[in-house]
């Protein structure tokens, strides 16, 4: 397995929270990202994921085997990592980052699922034997509830707790390990200054050469598409008082005013996670209710689908009888047409013959016809004496 030696950096965060942009930074402190990434999307990441493809369909599996996916709220329990040890995925998860890591001294990897998963992925990182780093990244709570409602068509309010709920699991679940926190915002201001903050506390050397590259290639302002204030979080009425108060409190971690290991953050993060706890039966509620609108969406789309097909096949019925009819009226044209014609082929032979049997020839030969056919008859009986 893995050696103690080989240094891995998860990269945790929310969806839409600047994760692939800080991941891609990250080559600028020499770190391996691997050769599997995902492709960019011209209308979501134009400029790429920044996830690798086996580690990312791995969690996709996973979330799946225990009915769970990377929209639902409440946190995943300690029966569910244990379920999914059962199933095996926790040797298939330890063979496959093993060799993603391959010879790397240094290797990082990021999908927002990690932050959903990672009491089950910690398990994998400590039986690899591996020297983790966390970096959590963080974005302005509407903006990201905004770009989930324009890219998934979520409530606001659905995309406030998704935030809630993953910013909460990455702090929870990495305390205690080296990390350091990482503002989108701040990143897109100056990304010198945040990418030394990263290299500081994790040990790392930044290129300057990257460094340029990173900022003249990769970096847009375009990326982000909302910028947000602390004045319009406290305006908006959609957004959970406790989200506010994290937020808050994580802008002074990234300005280096406060530590995440400092007592009195520590002793706030104990405060979010009771009030988390106290809310979990609303949050099971709100992911029955989104899943059942889901399975429901999905039943409208089938029942449309078969509706279309069921019309196109009334459509072909009706245009194949009105083909059909007009094949029959040609047919029967087209039977007339002829029928008309041998009439007047026949009545054009009955005339021919009036004809002929009106002409003086008809009547001159009418006693020499007479002749032939008494000779004819008298050898057909000799014919038929001669047999007898």
């Amino acid at each position: 397995m893995t050696q103690a030696n080989n240094r891995l950096i998860v990269v945790l965060g929310m969806h839409r929270s600047g994760t692939s942009a800080l991941t891609r930074g990250l080559q600028v402190l020499g770190v391996n990202l691997g050769d599997r990434m995902m492709s960019a999307n011209e209308s979501i990441n134009a400029k790429g994921f920044w996830e690798d493809l086996d580690l990312n369909a791995l969690n996709i599996e996973m979330l799946s085997a225990i009915h769970n996916d990377w929209h639902h709220i409440a946190h995943i329990e300690e029966r569910d990592v244990k379920a999914l040890t059962v199933a095996g995925y926790f040797a298939r998860a330890a063979e496959l980052l093993h060799s993603k890591i391959g010879n790397s001294p240094l290797f990082a990897f990021k999908d927002p699922r990690v932050a959903k998963l990672l009491p089950f992925w910690k398990e994998v990182f400590v039986q690899s034997q591996l020297n983790v780093s966390y970096i959590l990244a963080v974005r302005h709570p509407l903006s990201v509830a905004k770009s989930l409602a324009k890219r998934d068509g979520f409530d606001i309010e659905k995309g406030y707790l998704l935030w809630l709920g993953h910013v909460l699991t990455s702090l929870v679940d990495s305390a205690g390990e080296r990390r350091v926190l990482v503002d989108y915002d701040r990143l897109m201001q100056s990304p010198d200054r945040e990418l030394g903050r990263i290299a500081k506390k994790l040990d790392l050397e930044l290129d300057p050469a990257e460094l340029q590259s990173y900022k003249s290639e990769f970096l847009d302002e375009g990326l982000r598409h909302t910028v947000y204030g602390l004045s319009e979080l406290q305006a908006d009425e959609a957004c959970p008082p406790i989200v506010r108060e994290i937020y808050t409190a994580l802008l002074d971690v990234a300005s280096d005013q406060m530590q995440l290991d400092d007592a009195a953050f520590l002793d706030k993060m104990t405060h979010w996670v009771d009030e988390f706890e106290r809310i979990k039966a609303i949050l099971n509620l709100v992911d029955r209710y989104y899943v059942a609108n889901q399975v429901m969406n999905e039943l409208d789309g089938k029942i449309a689908s078969l509706n279309k097909i069921v019309v196109g096949r009334n459509e072909e019925a009706v245009r194949t009888k009105a083909e059909n009819r007009v094949k029959f009226i040609r047919a029967m044209a087209e039977f007339d047409r002829r029928v008309a014609e041998y009439e007047g082929q026949i009545a054009h032979l009955v005339a021919e013959q009036a004809r002929i049997y009106s002409s003086t020839s008809w009547k001159i030969t009418k006693p020499l016809r007479y002749v032939v056919s008494h000779i004819r008859n008298l050898k057909r009986r000799a014919h038929e004496d001669d047999e007898q």
